[in-house]
């Protein structure tokens, strides 16, 4: 497991070299729970909270994938930057530039952080079938064709539906 504070200093280290300074961070932390983003930036009203997924601190994934990452989170602390535009992406160009072992940008996938991409089967909740042709359908929603299938009709014999699942 890599050590978050540490690469944390040495990226806050690296900016203020170029002559980017960073605004107040409270702390800089993990965060387990989120499966779709690798850092956030969470604007407080006396600092910011810095949250990276847990993802990119496992021993298997590059310092650079973590590092790039910490950057673009970092740059979103200072005064001025919203969003992904303006000074936000001078400051990205500026890292850029000077680090050529970094791509700061928008968003990267698990491909560029050299991550094994996580699957997202999804299970359906509900299965409405024809019991009389053996037609399925998977519902993932609480629909009003699960919720009422004796209003429905199977689309190619006729025949009233069923919720099995």
């Amino acid at each position: 497991m890599k050590n978050l504070q540490a690469c944390y200093e040495e990226c806050v280290k690296e900016l203020s070299t170029i002559g980017i300074t960073c605004g107040n961070i409270l702390k800089v932390i993990p965060n387990t729970r989120s499966k779709n983003r690798w850092g956030l930036c969470k604007h407080e009203p006396n600092g910011h909270i810095i949250e990276i997924s847990y993802r990119l601190l496992q021993d298997e994934v590059s310092e650079y994938a973590l590092k790039n990452t910490l950057i673009h989170e970092l740059l979103h602390t200072v005064e001025g930057t919203c969003g992904h535009k303006g000074l936000w992406k001078e400051l990205a160009n500026k890292v850029n530039k000077y680090y050529p072992q970094y791509n700061i940008k928008r968003t990267t996938s698990e491909e560029e952080k050299g991550i094994e991409p996580v699957t997202k089967k999804q299970e359906a909740k509900y299965i409405i079938s024809c019991p009389k042709c053996g037609w399925e359908e998977p519902y993932f929603r609480y629909t009003k064709v699960v919720e009422h299938t004796d209003r429905y009709r199977c689309t190619k014999c006729k025949n009233a539906l069923v919720r099995v699942k």
